[in-house]
């Protein structure tokens, strides 16, 4: 990703610009304010940066507090195996477990699934 272009004068060249996964950002591409080209919904050092942050042991962060939250794991996730995600609900009281049938990025992947899980999670708090 560091390779990837933050910006671009239009659209194809962005998105030529990240290669494999221009199809996953193509959706969330944005205009520049100044109508002069095109830039990615994030900064490519930033998503290195968070990714390099998430390793390690987490879960004292994850069971420091009990208040409700929805896990939306998708099944196909490159990033989340399902036996990390179950055990994730079962050691943390208050949270909800809701699997999807795509990868990592659920929101993308099966958008109404997404909502409906979000919906019908805050119904209940």
């Amino acid at each position: 990703m560091l390779n990837f272009p933050y910006t671009a004068p239009t659209r194809e060249e962005l998105l030529a610009g990240c290669g494999p996964l221009a199809p996953v950002v193509a959706p969330a591409l944005r205009r520049l304010p100044d109508g002069s080209g095109w830039r990615l919904p994030f900064h490519p050092g930033d998503t290195v940066d968070s990714e390099d942050l998430v390793h390690g042991d987490h879960w004292k962060q994850w069971l420091a507090t009990d208040c409700p939250a929805l896990l939306v794991h998708g099944l196909r996730s490159q990033v989340l195996p399902a036996e990390q995600a179950l055990d994730m609900v079962g050691r943390r009281h208050g949270t909800t477990y809701r699997p999807l049938d795509t990868d990592h990025f659920v929101a993308l992947g099966d958008p109404e699934g997404f909502a409906a899980a979000v919906r019908e999670f805050l119904a209940g708090v």
